[in-house]
């Protein structure tokens, strides 16, 4: 706790100075930092996730979730795969693999998938990383899925990025409806970045009547599509 205020001493006293920011963040003195701070193009060359179960434990608590629950042969799509794609190497020990779609904004991320791909041969057999924005994705290229997480929703949206994709976090949250099953499940993760922000637009859905709560499982929220519930998916970059 101390040395997390002592971070945002530091990031607030420095915010002026851009470049020493960036300097910061590079020898790892600020981490995690986010595209809104950094700048997007900054952040992707240079940001990676490492597993740290202490400060952002979700990918091993969703490990853990699909094990307890038995989820297997399912289609999942992974929202932020870290440098480690623990998810995907986890995924391949289940008795009868999920399909796995990750997605990261990340170069370094990407490159580690490749890496673990060619050390891993039947890696890529169940686990597909694409490396783009997410804000970018539409119905057309992605499938029907079981299972979604939305660990950082409302943490990577950048308005000044407006002309180059299709959504904003709302917008994103309501294309992930679109595509889920009957009976499928999106998790969000309550310990994240951005859960202050994301925790308003899951209220907002859960009053509108398109998602309801299904379950906790440590600091994840777990949520189903409402029976009946229609889900329309504006082009938020159009508007």
């Amino acid at each position: 706790m101390v040395l997390e205020r002592m971070r945002d001493f530091c990031w607030h006293s420095t915010r002026d100075y851009e470049g020493l920011q960036k300097f910061l963040y590079l020898i790892k003195v600020f981490r995690p930092a986010l595209p809104q701070q950094l700048g997007t193009e900054y952040y992707r060359k240079n940001s990676s996730w490492h597993l740290n179960p202490r400060s952002c434990p979700c990918d091993i608590e969703f490990i853990e979730y699909l094990k307890k629950n038995g989820v297997e042969d399912k289609v999942l799509f992974h929202f932020g795969t870290g440098s480690h794609h623990i998810v995907g190497l986890e995924n391949q020990k289940l008795d009868k693999p999920n399909e796995v779609i990750g997605i990261t904004a990340s170069v370094s991320e990407h490159r580690a998938y490749v890496r673990a791909c060619f050390q891993e041969r039947g890696l890529m057999k169940y686990y597909k990383v694409i490396f783009g924005d997410i804000y970018t994705l539409t119905c057309r290229c992605l499938p029907l899925l079981d299972i979604v997480t939305l660990f950082h929703l409302c943490e990577f949206y950048v308005p000044e990025e407006i002309s180059f994709v299709h959504h904003n976090d709302e917008s994103l949250l309501e294309l992930f409806l679109d595509r889920l099953n009957f009976g499928g499940k999106i998790l969000f993760f309550t310990k994240s970045i951005g859960w202050e922000k994301a925790s308003f637009v899951v209220q907002a859905f859960e009053k509108q009547g398109k998602i309801e709560k299904v379950e906790e499982y440590k600091s994840l929220r777990v949520y189903s599509k409402k029976t009946g519930s229609k889900i329309k998916v504006p082009d938020f970059s159009a508007s």
